[in-house]
C-alpha cells in the first residue's frame, strides 16, 4: 500500500514539474514573440524613413533638372490668347505680344520709322526677316524708342528670320542677324521656308544658339503640310513654339493650326489683311464691311480682332503713320460669336501668295 502511495506521489511530483516546465517555456515564447513584433515594427519603420529620403532626394534632383526660369510657366497653358493683356504664352515658357509690326518690303528708313512709331504707339512686337534686307533699320529705330524712354529692351519682343541661302551656315546667320540688329539677344528666330536639303541642320543651329542665349524661342515659317512640320520636330530637340503662314479670313490655315495645337505650336499670320494688292478685296467683302460698320471700326480693324479671337498672332505691315496707329486700336471691342461665325464661314483655303 505504502508503495503505491510513493509510487502516485511520484507520478504527482512529474506531472507538476513537466506543468511548470510548459508554462516557462510558453513565458519565453510570449516574449520571443513580443520581441520579434517590435523588432519589425523597428525595421519598418526605418524602412519607412529611408523610403521618404529616397523619394526627398529623387523629387529634389527632378526639380534641379527639370526647374523652370522664373518668367517660365507651365507648358499646358501655351498656346492660350489673353485677349486683355494682349499675349499669348509660347511652349518655350516666354510670353508673346499677339499683335505686331511687320517690316517686309519696307526700306531700312521706313522700317526705322515704322518701328519707332509702332513702339511709341504701344506695339512690343516687331518682325523682320534677313531677306528683307532692313534689320539694321529695323534695330535704329527700337533704339530710338529706348532712348526716349518709350519702352526698355526687355519688354521688346523681336522675330527675325533666317533665309534659306543661309541655311548651310545657321550659327553665322544667327551671329550675322544679331549683329545687324545691334541686339544681345533674339526673342525668336525662325526658319524662312521648308528646304528639306538642309532646314534640318540650320534648325540645329537656332537650337545651339538657344543654349547659347542667343536665342530665346525658335519656330518655322513656310511649312503648309503636317507631314512636312513633323518631318523636322522629329529631327529636332526643341519644339517650334511659332509657325508663320499666309493666313487671313480667305485662308483660315484650318488644318495647321488643328495639326501643330498638339504640340502647343501657335499660329502667326503674314499678310494677316491679305497682303498689299489684296487688301482691299478683304476690306470690301460684305461680311467684313458690315460688321465693321456695326462697330464703327474699319474692316483692317475687323480682320485684325477677328485673328486675336480666333488665336491667331498678327503682324500687318505699313509704312503709314496713321495706319499702323489704326492697326493697334482693336482692343476696345469685341466680335459676337456670331459675328465670329460668319467671318469663318469666309474660309475659301485661298492663297494670295505662291511662296
Amino acid at each position: 500500500m505504502m508503495r503505491k502511495l510513493g509510487i502516485l506521489c511520484l507520478v504527482f511530483l512529474m506531472i507538476a514539474s513537466l506543468g511548470a516546465c510548459g508554462i516557462s517555456q510558453g513565458a519565453e515564447s510570449v516574449e520571443e514573440r513580443d520581441t520579434l513584433a517590435v523588432d519589425d515594427s523597428t525595421l519598418t519603420e526605418e524602412g519607412d524613413d529611408a523610403d521618404a529620403e529616397a523619394v526627398q532626394e529623387a523629387e529634389e534632383v527632378s526639380s534641379e533638372t527639370t526647374g523652370t526660369a522664373p518668367n517660365e510657366q507651365a507648358v499646358g497653358d501655351a498656346g492660350v490668347f489673353d485677349l486683355e493683356n494682349g499675349m499669348v504664352l509660347l511652349n518655350s515658357g516666354y510670353e508673346m505680344p499677339i499683335l505686331g509690326i511687320g517690316c517686309f518690303r519696307l526700306s531700312q528708313s521706313q522700317a526705322e520709322d515704322s518701328v519707332y512709331w509702332a513702339l511709341r504707339d504701344g506695339y512690343r512686337l516687331i518682325d523682320t526677316a534677313r531677306i528683307y534686307g532692313n534689320e539694321e533699320g529695323v534695330g535704329r529705330g527700337i533704339q530710338r524708342a529706348i532712348d526716349e524712354g518709350i519702352c526698355t529692351r526687355e519688354e521688346i519682343f523681336v522675330t527675325t528670320k533666317m533665309w534659306t541661302d543661309d541655311f548651310g551656315d545657321g550659327d553665322a546667320a544667327i551671329d550675322a542677324s544679331l549683329s545687324r540688329l545691334d541686339l544681345e539677344y533674339i526673342d525668336l528666330m525662325i526658319l524662312h521656308h521648308s528646304q528639306p536639303s538642309n532646314d534640318v541642320e540650320a534648325y540645329q543651329a537656332m537650337e545651339r544658339a538657344v543654349e547659347a542665349s542667343k536665342l530665346k524661342s525658335i519656330g518655322l515659317s513656310n511649312y503648309y503640310e503636317p507631314e512636312d512640320f513633323d518631318r523636322l520636330v522629329d529631327a529636332t530637340t526643341i519644339t517650334p513654339a511659332l509657325l508663320q503662314n499666309e493666313t487671313h479670313p480667305y485662308h483660315q490655315s484650318t488644318v495647321m493650326k488643328e495639326h501643330i495645337a498638339q504640340y502647343g505650336t501657335v499660329m502667326e499670320s503674314w499678310f494677316p489683311l491679305g497682303g498689299r494688292g489684296n487688301t482691299q478685296v478683304l476690306f470690301d467683302d460684305e461680311t467684313i464691311s458690315s460688321i465693321a460698320t456695326e462697330h464703327g471700326k474699319t474692316s483692317a480693324q475687323v480682320i485684325l480682332r477677328w485673328h486675336l479671337q480666333a488665336g491667331n498672332i498678327a503682324i500687318p505691315g505699313s509704312s503709314n503713320e496713321a495706319h499702323i496707329q489704326e492697326n493697334f486700336e482693336v482692343f476696345d471691342f469685341e466680335l459676337t460669336e456670331d459675328e465670329m461665325q460668319r467671318l469663318t464661314a469666309l474660309d475659301k483655303d485661298q492663297r494670295f501668295a505662291g511662296y
